[in-house]
Parts: structure tokens; sequence; C-alpha cells
């Protein structure tokens, strides 16, 4: 509850957002934060492990009508990723800032690591299944199986928010744009 609470805060605040205003946006006290944390940067990566959980999209992609026309499921599979995308990026800029350092590589244990990376495959693996999923009532129409497209969906929608995120400087790029790319190619 109080890391639901903290999440929409870090993204609109930052990383100046208080205890106290997460404990009054969760409706407890501040106090009781910290019981529960045992000060802001442990909640800070209580938030980084929950945005960076794919359950949140993976329920989005899910709620995907299949009736729908290709266009419009790409158009919401689209959307539904590029705002979970810009939402962890905003938790990450906002706990990088709040001055919460990474580990460097060498310093995190050798099964620490594994362990994380574990999680982000398998993570990745049900995300790609969900965008799998939105693409499967259109199988025989796709140039190649629906878990390829679903990879490659991913990929360019991804790799748009890291670079500032959508239309950042460029009006051209927009998600309408993108579902024409993905549905025409780029030949006239």
């Amino acid at each position: 509850m109080i890391v639901r609470a903290a999440i929409p805060l870090l993204v609109e605040i930052g990383p100046s957002v208080t205890t106290l205003q997460i404990a009054r946006a969760a409706g407890i006290s501040e106090p009781t934060i910290f019981r529960a944390f045992a000060d802001k940067n442990e909640l800070l990566a209580a938030c980084l492990t929950e945005i960076t959980d794919s359950r949140h999209v993976v329920d989005e992609l899910d709620a995907i009508d299949p009736g729908l026309p290709l266009r419009d499921r790409l158009i919401a599979l689209i959307e539904a990723v590029r705002a979970q995308g810009e939402r962890t990026g905003a938790v990450v800029d906002a706990v990088s800032l709040a001055g919460m350092s990474r580990p460097r590589r060498e310093d995190v244990p050798e099964d620490e690591r594994a362990r994380l990376s574990e999680r982000r495959n398998a993570s990745w693996a049900r995300l790609r299944a969900a965008v799998a999923a939105v693409l499967e009532p259109d199988a025989a129409e796709l140039r190649m199986p629906a878990p390829d497209v679903a990879g490659m969906v991913l990929a360019i929608v991804m790799s748009l928010g890291r670079g500032g995120g959508w239309g950042a400087g460029d009006a051209s790029v927009t998600t309408d744009g993108l579902v024409d790319l993905l549905l025409h190619g780029i030949t006239a």
C-alpha cells in the first residue's frame, strides 16, 4: 500500500517527495512508513522493484479485447508498453536523483546477480508472451510467428522510450505512425 502510494508521487514530484507526502497519499501516519521500511532509501528500493515488475503491463495487455481489429490492438498494446516505460523511467530517475546509487556489478555477489538476471529474463518472457497473445488472433496474417513479432515490437517501443521519450524533439514519432510502420512496412 505504501509503495503503491509512493510511485505516482515519485513520477509526479520526483526525488524531493517526502515521506509525509507518501504517508498522506497512503492514508497512514508517517511513523507507519518507518515501521515498514528502515528509511526512505529502502522505500525507494521497494518502489523500484515494484515498478520494474512486468505484471502491471501484462495485466493491461491481457485486458485488450482480442475481438478488436489488429490496428486497434496494436495501438492499445503500444500505449500500454509506452506508459509503463514512462512510469518506470520516472521512478528510476527519481531514485537515482535521490542519491540512491546502484552497487557496482563487481560488488554484487554472483548468486545475487544470477537471481536478478533470472528475474529480468522471466519478466521479459512474461511481457513477450502477453504481447504475442495480443497479436495471436491475427497470427495467420503475420509474416512471422506472433512471439517473434512480439519481441520486435517490444524492442522498437522500448528503444523509443530510452531515447528520451516519445516525440522528444521529433513530432513524427507517434503511436499511429509506429502502427502504420508495423502494419505496412517502410515501402509505399
